[in-house]
């Protein structure tokens, strides 16, 4: 950048000169010498024509001293010139004040000569304009007490004093060419100074030039790199996903299947231990690739109708067996004034406020652990109020201001006591801001913590409307003899979800892959096929294109709704372009899987 300045400041030294010409004294030098040198000309003609040559010559020398002044002052001699002007005015005024007479008043040409110096001079040079005044002043006294009054020339002097002023003025012109002549040196060398100095700077530029494109280029391999980087990123994460999301869906979906069987009470705790270690693992899966995907900033929201009280009854039924076991007293307080059904993403409210009361009963060992609800604008977008509130450890108040940093705990022995990574309360806060919305805390050391979010809603009118459901898990009689195809490799899966479909007398195909699912198809018709996406043989994208192209309409538009272990953007656009109608993410909760079936089942039939 220094050398761009250099170069631009080089460039203007070509026009300094011209900028001085510009100044105000400078500006009534010329006018006022261009001036006098045309009404010098006007003279030397008028006295030619009455044959008086030496005043002719006296004009000539008047008038090319005039004109050559301004190129004097352009060369950088500018108080020379001004003195020069003012000494040729004087002169002037005095050679026609003798040949006229005290009676043409000619003299009273000094008043202006003494403002013409006022004028070229500024006040830094005072001294000079004292100088030029008093020059005017002089030549005045000089004329009006001596040559008017008493000097009387003869021929002799007179010749005297005409070679005399045609001396001064040839010595005048010699001094004026004689510096012309070394300016034009001077600025000769300055100029190729300056040539020299800008194929410097060229050079420089061009080499800044090349670093820069050089820096471009790497700068470009470092972008390849970090998309490389960041698409490995993807795909591994999407790997990891499905692999310890398969299982996953295993343990989950038979917890779920043994729970509905009535069990024995003592069976029935332990099938309720299992369930909850299990959800755990999947809050620690789903918080690493929750981190990721905000990091990346592919995270995304829906705008569904749902009701309140269903998010918030499922968040704290998830934690009952646990709070019992401590003694901990779990409640809702929601006010009247809100309204019963809100449009938003309740799978991200319920991820925010489980984070909050995970923690709330994780760090609670006695007393009670709340979430109050309260409406704070009731006006569209509805300012909706959580207050999760706990009588547990509580946290200090140096800690306040990092707890929502990643892998950040209230002590440093928190996770080897109470578990966790640490992301929660991070993924909540980001989840929060990128709704429009805030969360803090109020907390003391000891006597509990209280986690405030507010979050704006639109509200839904109609209460009838159809609502994302947390608590459904049955299904009509109206679907009992629908057949679903099941495309599923791993035999665990199968059968976890042959056991589900079972119970809802609802006759299960099940094949292992792609290949299989569209030959099956073609000899029989179902009302729903669910498609894992990594298979072997043919993975589930390429079998739903397959299926699409089918001839008959009735099997090529059947609703496709994608088994998919990896929660991540990329996977989602990629189903719907593939040609599928949805997506449950394994391990699926039994009551969305209801929610898939009723609608592409029944709705659209």
């Amino acid at each position: 950048m220094s050398s761009l300045k250099q170069f631009a400041l080089a460039k203007d030294l070509v026009q300094d000169r011209v900028s001085r010409i510009r100044k105000t004294g400078i500006i009534v030098l010329h006018n006022v010498s261009f001036s006098l040198a045309a009404t010098s000309l006007l003279f030397l003609i008028a006295f030619w024509l009455n044959n008086s040559i030496s005043l002719s010559w006296f004009f000539l020398s008047m008038s090319v001293a005039f004109t050559l002044i301004p190129f004097l002052a352009r060369k950088g001699y500018e108080k020379m010139s001004k003195l020069l002007l003012l000494a040729y005015v004087d002169i002037g005024i005095l050679i026609l004040s003798s040949v006229f007479g005290k009676e043409m008043f000619i003299q009273a040409f000094y008043i202006p000569a003494s403002g013409l110096a006022i004028l070229i001079f500024d006040h830094k040079n005072t001294n000079l304009r004292n100088i030029g005044i008093g020059f005017s002043v002089g030549c005045y006294l000089v004329l009006d007490y001596v040559i008017f009054d008493q000097i009387v020339l003869s021929a002799g002097e007179g010749a005297f004093l005409k070679w005399s002023i045609l001396g001064a003025a040839f010595v005048t012109t010699w001094m004026t060419f004689n510096k012309f002549s070394d300016t034009k040196e001077l600025a000769e060398r300055q100029t190729e100074e300056l040539l020299k100095e800008t194929r410097e700077l060229n050079k420089k530029l061009i080499q800044k030039k090349e670093q820069l494109e050089e820096k471009v280029d790497e700068l470009k391999e470092a972008k390849a790199k970090v998309e490389e980087g960041s698409k490995a990123k993807s795909e591994f994460l999407t790997t990891m996903s499905h692999e310890i999301r398969t299982p996953m869906n295993a343990i989950i979906g038979m917890t779920n299947l043994l729970v509905k069987d009535n069990p024995r009470e003592d069976q029935l705790e332990q099938l309720e231990i299992l369930d909850f270690s299990a959800k755990t693992l999947l809050s620690l899966i789903n918080d690493v690739l929750d981190f990721s995907k905000i990091e990346s900033g592919k995270i995304e929201f829906e705008e569904v109708p749902f009701k309140l009280e269903d998010v918030l009854n499922s968040v704290i039924e998830s934690f009952r067996f646990t709070a019992s076991k401590k003694d901990v007293r779990l409640y809702i307080d929601m006010k009247d004034d809100l309204p019963d059904v809100l449009i938003g993403d309740p799978n991200r409210l319920t991820q925010i406020i489980n984070n909050l009361v995970s923690n709330a009963v994780k760090f609670t060992e006695e007393g009670s652990v709340g979430v109050i609800v309260q409406l704070m604008e009731d006006k569209e977008p509805y300012q909706i109020k959580f207050s999760v509130c706990d009588t547990g450890i509580g946290i200090s108040e140096e800690k306040k201001s990092e707890i929502f940093k990643s892998f950040t705990q209230e002590r440093s022995d928190t996770s080897r006591v109470f578990g966790g990574t640490g992301l929660g309360l991070t993924i909540s806060k980001k989840l929060v801001e990128l709704q429009g919305g805030e969360i803090y805390l109020e907390s003391k050391k000891g006597k509990g913590s209280t986690f405030f979010v507010e979050i704006p809603f639109d509200a839904n009118p109609d209460e009838n409307a159809q609502t994302t459901s947390f608590n459904q898990f049955s299904l009509p009689d109206s679907l009992n003899g629908a057949t679903v195809m099941v495309v599923e490799d791993n035999a665990i899966n199968q059968k976890v979800m042959m056991r589900f479909l079972d119970k809802w007398n609802i006759e299960a195909v099940v094949v292992g892959d792609g290949e299989e699912a569209v030959e099956t198809l073609k000899e029989q018709y179902v009302n729903l096929i669910l498609m894992d996406l990594q298979m072997p043989v043919m993975d589930g994208y390429e079998a739903t294109r397959k299926i699409r192209k089918m001839s008959d309409k009735k099997k090529s538009s059947v609703p496709i709704v994608a088994l998919t272990a990896a929660a991540l953007k990329e996977v989602k656009e990629q189903v719907f372009a593939s040609g599928m109608n949805d997506y449950l993410t394994k391990p699926f909760n039994p009551p969305e899987l209801q929610k898939k079936l009723e609608f592409y089942i029944l709705d659209k039939q």
